[in-house]
């Protein structure tokens, strides 16, 4: 009796990796498709970033404020060493 119960479960347990060889395969062939495509769409983005003139490495966007302090800050700093300049040579005379 334990011969004909071995029987079976080797049958089925051959059976389930029979249909899990052939899920595999279907993931397989659904991996290599999906990596085809993906391929596929990276080449038209290099494409469209060179007509489009896009560089891949795009300079970050400075806020206006920040831009605006920037500037104040250097106008202070040029403002300042015409200050010194000028308390460094007080005898020469503009013309």
């Amino acid at each position: 009796m334990k011969t004909k119960s071995d029987k079976n479960l080797f049958r089925k347990l051959n059976e389930h990796s029979k249909d899990l060889q052939t899920k595999q395969e279907e993931i397989i062939k659904k991996h290599n498709s999906l990596a085809a495509q993906y391929e596929e769409l990276e080449h038209l983005k290099v494409n469209m970033n060179d007509y489009l003139g896009r560089d891949k490495i795009e300079k970050e966007k400075e806020s206006i404020i920040k831009t605006l302090n920037r500037e104040k800050v250097s106008s202070k700093d040029t403002t300042k060493e015409t200050a010194r300049n000028k308390r460094k040579n007080p005898k020469e005379i503009d013309l």
